[in-house]
């Protein structure tokens, strides 16, 4: 008989990596602890649909009919959120209300990242293309951002 390997959900990856940097940070760092988390699951619930397939894609049909609210990240796995993470990274609106806000999504993508892919029920999955990925999107960022802070010194 075939053992079924149990996966990490995203809702458990998210909650158990925010929920330490939330402990670990104080005042105005846990706001944007909090925030980047909030936002990270909404980006999840608008664009989960691309990384997952037809069986879950039925299943979060299904969910969502039960209970709405937090739907895509009960039946994701974590390591779509893996797969999505550069483009919450890449796209404007998500990238926080200030530019502390966005160096600390910038800080905390590549440690997030690394955490879902050691995940023991996940090394089977070849996932390092896309850590690469979220560590090159992370560089790029940083890269534009420092652009950014020099063009509004400058002007």
């Amino acid at each position: 008989m075939a053992q079924r390997r149990v996966v990490a959900r995203a809702d458990e990856v998210i909650g158990s990596f925010f929920g330490a940097q939330r402990a670990a940070a104080t005042g105005t760092r846990q706001g944007r602890v909090d925030r980047m988390e909030e936002d990270l699951r909404l980006f999840v619930e608008e664009h989960v649909e691309l990384v997952l397939d037809g069986p879950e894609l039925a299943l979060l049909a299904l969910e969502r009919q039960f209970d709405a609210e937090r739907a895509a990240a009960r039946v994701a796995e974590a390591g779509a959120v893996l797969l999505l993470l550069p483009l919450f990274l890449e796209e404007s609106q998500w990238h926080g209300l200030d530019y502390e806000d966005r160096r600390l999504r910038l800080e905390l993508a590549e440690p997030f990242a690394h955490e879902i892919a050691r995940l023991p029920e996940l090394q089977d999955d070849d996932l390092g293309a896309a850590v690469w990925i979220v560590e090159a999107t992370v560089r790029h960022a940083i890269w534009m951002l420092r652009q950014e802070r020099e063009a509004t010194r400058r002007g």
